[in-house]
């Protein structure tokens, strides 16, 4: 019974190992993947609904339903696909240690040659007069291993190329481990925050199964401001963070900007966007308000537009229309027929009629952050440090070089399986200088 159970196990071993059934579990992997750029992942069910209606389905069978059914909206966290990376790394598991680890166990033994056909085979031949301590002098100064038995030499060398293939394989099962882990344990959240508020972490756009959200600390927008370039584009902005704990505590604190995100532990902060809520205003020295601004796009260009009601004569409210196109401080007024009457900074005071005054204080501003925890990145990063490494030990040559003493002369040959040219021109080199 114990021998049928270990037929059995190495004969899944083998199905495992099989390089056909690998490749087509590549494709399964590169099809689903593909599809999940095709359809939008992660989405609400009402834009599925909207997207892929059942009364006009996609090749008279993909509408919402089917998407949900099969969960092809969540195809990298879906069951069905974690069964497919499954398989697939015991298929390079099974193929390393069945197959890859007992070759290069294979390659580390000596294989000795006694007659002219086993030379033959090799294809490099080569006569000599009788040297065999000049040559395996030889062997030793090029690295290589010897091994003797009678008259029989045989020396290796380049063993560690061998495991290139391995090292492709760990590298690949490590990022399958990371991106599996990342997909079900991180999430990826958006907040727009103003300027001086503190927040927690709200706003998911996107969660794994296995994802938790700290509580146990905030953030506070310290400040938020923008630079320009000389043509009066955006250059940059910035957003000064502080990380606080539950008791006001400050942990940390960082400007950050574009593409120098804040980094505490696994979760990463990005400045993706900001906005104006709108601005303060005093009016008559006396009266503090907020007025807020809306967003409006004019071929490219953002402005920002609210009204101001400031004046109030004969008992009739007079209003003001206020736009604003960047964070210099410049703010035009305009009146209710849509004429220009004033173009003015922040903190100047402005007459509207000799009896009424404004003065803009400040901007209320926002900043965009991106808040995503990614746990699985340093192993996939190690994958790929791993793979970039098993591309240079590929390069190195495995060579073989066998001796037979054969009366006064000896039968030399060689192989390798790269630089095969160099590999001849060493091996002469050895044998001139072997030579007596």
């Amino acid at each position: 019974m114990a021998i049928v159970k270990q037929f059995s196990f190495n004969t899944l071993l083998r199905r495992l190992a099989n390089l056909k059934f690998a490749i087509i579990l590549l494709f399964l992997i590169g099809f689903s993947i593909a599809l999940g750029t095709f359809i939008e992942q992660d989405q609400s069910l009402i834009f599925y609904k909207t997207n892929y209606p059942d009364t006009n389905p996609i090749f008279g069978f993909i509408d919402w339903q089917f998407i949900v059914r099969f969960t092809l909206n969540k195809i990298y966290t879906s069951y069905w696909f974690l069964f497919i990376l499954l398989i697939f790394a015991a298929s390079l598991i099974s193929c390393t240690f069945t197959t890859q680890l007992p070759v290069v166990k294979k390659f580390k033994l000596w294989q000795f040659r006694k007659y002219f056909k086993q030379f033959e085979q090799i294809g490099s031949i080569n006569f000599i007069k009788r040297s065999s301590n000049n040559l395996s002098y030889g062997f030793y100064r090029k690295k290589y291993h010897l091994f003797r038995q009678n008259k029989q030499n045989y020396a290796y060398s380049g063993l560690f190329g061998r495991i290139g293939p391995i090292c492709v394989h760990f590298s690949i099962l490590f990022l399958i481990i990371g991106s599996t882990w990342s997909a079900f344990n991180g999430y990826t959240a958006q907040e727009i925050i103003p300027r001086g508020e503190i927040f927690h972490i709200q706003n998911l756009l996107k969660s794994g199964n296995k994802s938790y959200i700290p509580q146990d600390f905030s953030w506070r927008i310290n400040d938020f401001w923008i630079t320009y370039t000389e043509e009066l584009k955006t250059n940059q902005f910035y957003s000064d963070l502080s990380l606080i704990d539950n008791r006001g505590f400050e942990l940390k604190r960082k400007t950050i900007f574009v593409n120098e995100p804040f980094i505490y532990k696994d979760i990463t902060l990005y400045q993706t966007d900001w906005d104006i809520l709108g601005v303060k205003v005093k009016i008559d020295d006396n009266l503090l308000a907020q007025v807020p601004l809306k967003k409006v796009n004019t071929n490219g260009r953002n402005f920002w537009i609210g009204t101001i009601p400031v004046e109030i004569i004969n008992n009739k409210m007079t209003r003001y229309i206020v736009v604003v196109n960047n964070l210099f401080g410049n703010l035009f007024l305009y009146d209710e027929k849509g004429k220009l009457v004033h173009e003015c900074l922040l903190g100047q005071d402005v007459k509207t009629n000799p009896n009424n005054t404004i003065k803009f204080v400040e901007f209320l501003t926002t900043t965009g952050l991106q808040i995503k925890t990614d746990s699985g990145i340093p192993l996939v990063y190690f994958s790929f440090l791993l793979l970039m490494i098993s591309v240079f030990i590929s390069y190195i040559s495995y060579s073989q070089i066998w001796e037979v003493g054969i009366s006064n002369t000896s039968l030399v040959g060689g192989k390798s399986n790269r630089a095969v040219l160099f590999f001849q021109e060493e091996l002469q080199r050895l044998l001139q200088n072997s030579k007596v």
